[in-house]
């Protein structure tokens, strides 16, 4: 039996490489050697075990949970068509295990497919199995590893895309880690007139303008809220994506700066519940749309657009890939994906 390396979460910030059984292709699949595997903010919160994320931690988890892959394709079975040994692709972990026929699939919402197929474990490892579904050939100037974060910036897409975004608004962003510049620059690529970032950290603002924000804003600042009412014109934002979650009061914020009858994505996770001003959302008539991830709108994917925008420069997510560490120091890597202080956006392992 041919092994592999592969993560377990075995406690709270507790992660290790233990070695696992190679799959094994069959008629229907295909063998990826991954060569970049993204830590994500959800990963970070079953790695800290707190909170609303400790009825989803079960340790030991082999795997981790692993889904931002990039990799190259090594092996493929008697009937796959779409792709070869040697491609280059991202994986959409949802469409590629999504049955594709039933309610759910037909409206692009793979994530909740009623039928989902299943390829064994995956997750933080070297090899993945996998359908040939969702499975996406890079373009030939993004490179391979860090077309894992793929994942996360077609979350940020798939939110605004599907909240609605007819062009020329003032959208405000309160977050500028992936999913926060990524969401400004899906809105600017989808019409925005004029797109406001609230980031924290200097790694962060740096990047704004690469992603079409007209305004930073930082939140360490104490007016930092009427600075942004100021750059709407006192009116309010047509729309705000909250995508910090956490501790953080952003969805308070959200409320304050959105214009009436306007529209909140919300993004982030919270790790504990978060109670809300129902009567100032009322009274405001304030659309909340939630978004949990990618998938497709109009038959268009939010993996096949995000790789066109990054190919463009249109919103250049690989950018966002400031740090990259070997499979094996995978704890040390959550470590460092978790101390903002470091200039971290992106952590990418390296199998």
């Amino acid at each position: 039996m041919v092994m592999m390396r592969q993560a377990t979460l075995v406690a709270p910030r507790e992660i290790r490489i233990d070695e696992a059984p190679k799959p094994e292709v069959d008629d229907d699949s295909v063998i990826i050697r991954i060569e970049g595997l993204g830590i994500c903010g959800s990963n970070l919160h079953l790695w800290y075990g707190e909170g609303s994320a400790v009825p989803l931690a079960m340790f030991p988890m082999p795997g981790a949970l692993g889904h931002e892959h990039a990799g190259v394709i090594e092996e493929v079975g008697k009937n796959i068509t779409k792709v070869k040994p040697g491609d280059r692709v991202t994986i959409d972990p949802f469409e590629n295990e999504a049955c594709g026929a039933c309610a759910y699939c037909n409206i692009g919402y793979f994530h909740h497919c009623s039928n989902p197929l299943n390829f064994g474990i995956g997750g933080f490892a070297d090899f993945l199995k996998a359908s040939e579904n969702g499975l996406y050939i890079l373009p030939d100037n993004i490179e391979t590893r860090s077309a894992a974060v793929v994942e996360p910036a077609a979350c940020s897409i798939a939110g605004i895309r599907r909240a609605g975004l007819p062009g020329g608004e003032t959208v405000v962003v309160l977050g500028a880690g992936v999913l926060g510049l990524s969401a400004a620059g899906a809105a600017k690529a989808l019409g925005a007139g004029k797109v406001i970032l609230l980031a924290k950290h200097d790694s962060q603002a740096q990047l704004a303008e690469r992603f079409g924000a007209d305004v930073v804003v930082r939140s360490t600042e104490d007016d930092a809220m009427s600075q942004i009412m100021a750059a709407t014109g006192g009116v309010g934002a047509d729309m705000v994506v909250e995508t910090v979650g956490g501790a953080a009061p952003t969805l308070d914020q959200a409320m304050d700066i959105v214009r009436p009858a306007a529209t909140i994505v919300v993004l982030g996770l919270w790790d504990n519940l978060y109670p809300l001003d129902s009567w100032k959302a009322v009274l405001k008539d304030v659309t909340m749309h939630f978004s949990l991830t990618h998938g497709m709108k109009d038959k268009r994917t939010d993996y096949g657009l995000c790789l066109e925008w990054m190919s463009n420069g249109m919103v250049p997510a690989q950018d966002l890939c400031t740090h990259y560490r070997p499979l094996d120091d995978i704890q040390a890597a959550f470590e460092l994906a978790a101390d903002k202080t470091q200039g971290v956006v992106k952590v990418v392992l390296e199998p």
